[in-house]
């Protein structure tokens, strides 16, 4: 079975450097590794619908999460590092958080940048 990519490298781009820089400035809560993230399971066992929380801890998944770029510009990267032994739910985690930042008052476009085994350069994205 094929492992899933260590890092995962993400283009966010504003319509201005001071939106980039705001968005990156609220993300960083966001991003924090001991930050909470609670998701509902919800399950029919026996046609009986039944629901339960789920508390999981970002730091759990990635080993970092790593804004990348020059702060003077309008795009920057999100870079994810994968912990090797980091359950299945480590996709949901990323697609959660990327969703909060396209839902962000800065209204950023988000385009999957690069996924692989290489740690991303921290040269600025272009813009």
């Amino acid at each position: 079975m094929r492992q899933p990519p260590t890092y995962t490298t993400w283009e966010i781009t504003c319509r201005s450097p001071e939106d980039a820089q705001a968005l990156r400035q609220w993300l960083s809560s966001r991003i924090d590794l001991n930050r909470l993230v609670t998701d509902t399971v919800r399950t029919a066992p026996n046609g009986e619908e039944q629901s339960r929380t789920e508390r999981h801890r970002l730091g759990d998944y990635f080993a970092a999460i790593t804004p990348l770029g020059a702060s003077a510009a309008a795009s920057f990267r999100l870079t994810f590092q994968r912990r090797p032994d980091a359950g299945r739910f480590w996709k949901d985690l990323m697609v959660n958080i990327l969703q909060e930042i396209e839902s962000a008052p800065q209204s950023p476009t988000i385009e999957l940048e690069s996924k692989g085994e290489n740690q991303p350069d921290a040269a600025p994205a272009a813009s």
